[in-house]
């Protein structure tokens, strides 16, 4: 299985040394909507923070912005 690396982006980046391995680049990225989901709920969504996916080659794969969701009344 090809590995992942997911960095957290905000001014500075973050970078996941060890990654995770997913079977392809859909994979990836919905672990990374996942991964900003998560960021969002536990410290607040900013236009400029962000998750990057990297392969393991360090070719950028995909980016998601965290924004905080808003959640139906």
């Amino acid at each position: 299985m090809p590995k992942y690396h997911f960095e957290i982006v905000d001014g500075f980046t973050l970078e996941d040394p060890v990654g995770l391995d997913c079977r392809n680049d859909v994979q990836a990225k919905t672990v990374a909507k996942d991964i900003a989901r998560q960021i969002a709920e536990d410290l607040g969504g900013k236009d400029d923070r962000r998750v990057v996916v990297r392969d393991d080659d360090g070719a950028e794969v995909y980016e998601t912005a965290i924004r905080n969701q808003q959640r139906p009344s």
